[in-house]
């Protein structure tokens, strides 16, 4: 369609200057963090529930692909344009509001998920989900994908948090879930969740918040050995202990932070466990923890409890994946996930990757429940270094499979690993995702081509 031909949709907005027609300086909404780079249609800022019923109105009645998006910090390609489509960006729909009684948080999909949780500590509340994006992210992209963080060890991932959802389906139709209908029915907002902006398109979540837990000691860990770092997760985990986070970042990652952010000196070729600690026996808790860090002959261990000291040695975790990013021409990121008990088998195997190939590879991740980024860097861009990738890629997520684990601990399927879908599930259990994508949007234009191909 002509610039011309968007004039109806214009007209049907509370602000007709939030629809964007002219692309110059708008990349940002072309791409998201994969930096796979598609140039849309046209980009609509909606500000409220009714700009998005006339937006997938007038895209259902044009056969416009539609591109949700959130503030575009996914690793999977989830809102990466079509061309031809249209961005439907909900980062201004913000609105929040804390029910303290009720413990509860009604928001709407833009609100930045640090901004949740500075709101709900205003009322000795918190929101316990926490992507490493937290200061950017958005909720209705963290639903989207079901994201994960680094406290989901102890208390769990977005879903988990999640009392109802209020979204508009293709026929511009509102959908309520949980809350909003009295929990009565289906729990359709399981289906939602994780849908990757392919069924719906979500216009307001209400959360679950709880008493904010007291929070105890950092701590961090050094191990010249990648392997033992990894064999003390196994066996923290494995002895019933559950910090509130258990963080792990291989030497690589570690050298990327440091030098994008001075935050901490720490001696080159060194692999980290970062632990926080809370609940009533987080001094017995900290005594166990060193304990299995020494037994696996760790380098040192760092123990923090002022919050400001604290904070300094969690930005090496919180900066890794920008400053891993930063290092290279691109970066492909695997979040894969396996059963604790194998993250030594998966750490052995990029590194025998990486030993007998020329690529760069580092991992860092959430180690508590398995849940670990395989980074491959792009330090070239040529088409060798990519094809050499793409195969290191698919021999780690076969392997991920064969050790009982699965393709995304949190990004999501997206574009990145459509074509691997057959490795993990069977072809009934694909057929019948795709049936459902099939009744919720026949003519196929809520994000196509993410997932899978229909």
């Amino acid at each position: 369609m002509s610039k011309v031909d968007l004039t109806e949709l214009s007209s049907l907005l509370i602000q007709p200057e939030t629809l964007i027609t002219e692309l110059t300086g708008q990349e940002d909404y072309f791409r998201d963090a994969t930096e796979k780079k598609v140039t849309p249609l046209a980009i609509v800022l909606a500000q409220s529930e009714g700009d998005v019923i006339a937006i997938i109105n007038f895209c259902s009645k044009h056969r416009i692909p539609i591109i949700p998006r959130g503030a575009g910090t996914g690793l999977s390609g989830g809102c990466v344009p079509v061309e031809g489509g249209l961005v439907l960006s909900t980062e201004k729909i913000s609105h929040l509001k804390i029910d303290r009684s009720q413990k509860r948080a009604a928001c709407g999909p833009g609100v930045i998920t640090k901004d949740l949780k500075d709101a709900a500590e205003k009322f000795g509340l918190t929101y316990p989900p926490d992507p490493a994006s937290y200061d950017e992210s958005t909720l209705g992209g963290n639903v989207a994908e079901c994201a994960g963080g680094l406290r989901c060890l102890r208390f769990g991932v977005t879903k988990d948090y999640i009392l109802g959802l209020r979204a508009i389906t293709v026929d511009g139709e509102m959908l309520k879930t949980g809350v909003y209908n009295k929990n009565q029915g289906f729990l359709l907002g399981d289906v939602l969740i994780g849908s990757e902006g392919t069924l719906a398109v979500i216009t307001e979540i209400t959360v679950r918040l709880i008493e904010t837990p007291s929070v105890g000691a950092t701590i961090l860990a050094g191990f010249e050995n990648v392997r033992d770092a990894a064999q003390t997760v196994t066996d923290i985990t494995g002895a019933g202990i559950i910090p509130t986070v258990m963080e792990f970042v291989d030497a690589d990652a570690v050298e990327c932070s440091i030098q994008y952010e001075k935050s901490e000196l720490l001696e080159k070729g060194v692999a980290v466990l970062l632990f926080e600690t809370s609940g009533e026996d987080v001094d017995k808790q900290t005594v166990s923890i060193r304990a299995f860090c020494e037994k696996n002959k760790c380098s040192f261990t760092r123990v923090e409890s002022d919050p400001a000291k604290a904070d300094s040695l969690w930005k090496i975790r919180r900066n890794v994946s920008n400053a891993v990013k930063a290092m290279a021409k691109a970066k492909i990121s695997e979040d894969v996930a396996v059963p604790n008990s194998q993250i030594p088998a998966l750490v052995d195997l990029v590194a025998e990757i990486n030993r007998i190939s020329p690529l760069r590879i580092n991992t860092f991740g959430h180690a508590g429940d398995g849940n670990i980024h395989i980074s491959f860097l792009s330090m070239t861009g040529t088409d060798e270094e990519l094809r050499m990738i793409d195969q290191g890629i698919e021999t780690v997520l076969k392997k991920v499979i064969e050790l009982g684990g699965t393709l995304t601990g949190e990004h999501g399927i997206g574009l990145a690993k459509s074509n691997y879908l057959h490795l993990e599930f069977d072809p009934t259990t694909l057929d019948y995702m795709k049936r459902l994508k099939q009744l919720f949007d026949p003519d196929n234009i809520l994000n196509p081509g993410k997932i899978f191909k229909m």
